[in-house]
């Protein structure tokens, strides 16, 4: 019975994972969350459903994500990223630490255990191949207009390659996200989607890379297979923001206080 876990059910990405698991009633799944009273609020069909357990508690608590990710389980979607470009994020990095350390917990509590594949979404800018070709100057932008999230994701990253020898780990890279529609999709390793892509897609992709075999320690990048997705108008005023985070700090913390940003 396939069995799975998500890290950030709460969140856009998560809740389009958790929508799509919920499509076969063979799926098992974990939900670790900061808030159930939150989740239950965005999905009250959660209540007393048979196939979805729920642990509640703050991402650094070794014991509860041990309980998590407890065998059998074949995945573990990691998907804490945020958009908004906030000195001292770290959620990445802590889900990194937490997650490699219950299963080490498990590994030692059983040798024989498998840990389950671990699928982080990250993102295309941090990936040299899949930026390659593009324009130089919205690269250079882009990496400064989501510079604390990017170095949150490069850190984590670079934690969970501490332990290539034992872990099973994946980064999942897009380019622009949207809410919209499952259109369909394909997996690139050497390019990302030029345009946006839905949630949903994205998170069929993710769900294909975990049910596949080959894809250790790569990054993978979905591409939308229709041309007719919704574009996100709101990316240049959050990369505005973002801008202002990372150039002028001092007036990100303003504005933040007096509740523009």
């Amino acid at each position: 019975m396939p069995a799975y876990a998500i890290l950030g059910a709460t969140g856009k990405t998560g809740g389009a994972l958790l929508t799509l698991l919920l499509q076969s009633p063979a799926n098992q799944i974990n939900l670790y969350v900061r808030s159930k009273p939150k989740l239950l609020t965005q999905r009250p069909d959660l209540r007393d459903h048979k196939s979805v357990r729920i642990f509640e508690g703050p991402i650094t608590d070794v014991a509860l994500m041990q309980s998590c990710l407890a065998p059998p389980l074949d995945a573990v979607f990691i998907t804490l990223g945020t958009n908004e470009n906030t000195p001292g994020t770290r959620v990445n990095q802590d889900a990194a630490h937490v997650v490699v350390a219950a299963c080490c917990q498990m590994k030692w509590a059983d040798p024989s255990a498998r840990p389950p594949k671990i699928i982080l979404l990250s993102s295309a800018s941090l990936n040299d191949r899949m930026t390659a070709h593009d324009p130089a100057i919205l690269h250079w932008i882009l990496l400064r207009a989501f510079s604390n999230p990017y170095s949150d994701l490069a850190l984590a990253q670079r934690y969970l390659e501490l332990h290539k020898s034992w872990l099973d780990v994946t980064y999942i890279q897009p380019g622009g996200l949207v809410e919209d529609e499952q259109k369909g999709h394909t997996l690139s390793l050497d390019r990302h989607a030029p345009s946006f892509m839905s949630y949903l897609d994205l998170a069929a992709a993710m769900i294909e890379v975990a049910q596949q075999d080959g894809y250790q320690w790569i990054g993978v990048s979905p591409l939308p297979k229709s041309n007719q997705v919704k574009v996100e108008w709101r990316a240049p005023p959050q990369m505005m923001r973002g801008l202002v985070w990372h150039f002028m700090p001092w007036v990100g913390h303003l504005m933040s206080y007096i509740g523009l940003f």
